[in-house]
């Protein structure tokens, strides 16, 4: 059996494979929003609320965009460590208006996401001012940090 040896033979780069990956969706996220009117996913089409999640020793903290929502079209619940925000933006319907450009998306939406560790449910609070949805959340007493005592002799 004969052993053949390439000398010049390397592995193939592969360091810039997400990027082009990347870079391709783009471009068909480009190509797509000449048919959807602008929004090709529903994470770029303005409904759905960006959030800040944030946390210390003592709870976790949202903050979410809700402008243009009323509090009474929004629901919050926390299941285990998934929190849910649903709701919906609703369009304002004017009369004998012809509309030149709308560029503000209405719509359902619906966004779930994990939270770093448990929470205590019967103590959320919730606060909307200023199109913010502002939720602290603490954090359920098994999970906060303690400091221990060592029994000296």
């Amino acid at each position: 059996m004969a052993v053949f040896r390439y000398p010049n033979w390397r592995w193939p780069d592969v360091s810039n494979a997400l990027e082009d990956v990347e870079r391709a969706r783009r471009h068909m996220d480009r190509l797509l929003s000449v048919f959807t009117g602008g929004a090709s996913s529903p994470e770029s089409s303005g409904v759905f609320p960006p959030l800040i999640v944030a946390e210390d020793g003592d709870a976790i903290y949202v903050e979410a965009e809700i402008t243009g929502i009323k509090a009474e079209d929004l629901d919050i619940s926390v299941v285990g460590r998934t929190l849910t925000l649903s709701g919906e933006r609703k369009p304002e319907e004017t009369e004998n208006v012809c509309y030149h450009r709308r560029e503000r998306k209405w719509g359902s939406f619906r966004k779930a996401l994990t939270l770093p560790d448990d929470v205590n449910p019967d103590a959320i609070r919730a606060e909307c001012k200023n199109g913010m949805l502002k939720l602290v959340l603490p954090k359920a007493e098994h999970v906060k940090p303690r400091k221990i005592t060592i029994k000296g002799e």
